[in-house]
């Protein structure tokens, strides 16, 4: 039954994808053939149905007609219209064009969102304006660091002599007081081993207490040259007569030292 309706109806076969089973032909016949694993050909339905032909019917929506949808009875739907179907729509060519209400909707639409030719104008030449004004700001910016660059350059040669002179002055320390804890243990001693660390921290204590010292004597030096300064002005005299008071502490002078 499948077999006959596939024949009588071709295009209802290739719908539910029936297949044919038949003898092999060859390749003389014009059906399309695929072979089985019984040696039988089956016949695979190719049909392709016509295109459905195009509805070129003019419609023309009637107006007057209570059916006749509300979009259809518009302006613009008549405008598609009379694009679509051109003199054979029946309506006057005139309706594409806008109306006055539409124009001056337009007009005001335009004065609200868009300039007028002397307001572009306006803005252009504001524009070059400032843009003029940028450049020769520029102009001056570059002239006045081009005035500024030998000056500089010194600074910057003086930073990097100065930096040099402390990396060279913290070597030579380094390498002090690698040699000084080297003599106190009697070896070559490393410089990131724990022995070389507590052997630093002890010269830099001795160090600083040396400093100290130093400071002290000095603080104590000063203070007598001023005692010393004091007998000095008592025995001369001074000619107003006014006495020094000599009962005032003497304050040590800060250095970079504290």
């Amino acid at each position: 039954m499948a077999t006959s309706m596939a024949r009588e109806f071709p295009r209802l076969a290739f719908l539910c994808n029936f297949r044919v089973v038949s003898p092999c032909l060859g390749s003389s016949t014009t059906s399309k053939y695929c072979r089985t694993q019984n040696d039988t050909c089956m016949q695979v339905a190719r049909y392709r149905a016509p295109p459905f032909p195009l509805d070129r019917s003019r419609y023309i929506p009637d107006k007057s007609d209570p059916k006749t949808p509300e979009f259809q009875k518009t302006l613009k739907f008549d405008r598609k219209l009379w694009g679509r179907h051109g003199e054979a729509s029946g309506f006057d060519p005139s309706i594409c064009w806008p109306t006055k209400a539409e124009l001056a909707e337009v007009q005001e639409e335009e004065r609200d969102w868009c300039l007028t030719l002397q307001e572009m104008q306006q803005n252009i030449a504001i524009r070059r304006a400032e843009e003029e004004k940028a450049r020769i700001a520029r102009e001056k910016r570059i002239a006045a660091n081009m005035a500024k660059m030998p000056k500089l350059i010194e600074q910057v040669h003086e930073e990097r002599r100065l930096k040099k002179e402390q990396l060279e002055e913290a070597k030579k320390r380094k390498e002090h007081l690698i040699a000084k804890a080297r003599e106190r243990l009697g070896y070559n001693v490393h410089p990131n081993s724990p022995k070389f660390e507590a052997m630093l921290e002890e010269i830099e204590n001795e160090e600083r207490k040396q400093k100290k010292k130093a400071k002290k004597a000095k603080q104590e030096a000063m203070r007598e040259a001023f005692k010393a300064a004091l007998a000095t002005a008592e025995a001369a005299k001074i000619q107003d007569g006014a006495t020094i008071n000599t009962d005032v502490p003497l304050k040590a002078h800060k250095t970079q030292d504290d």
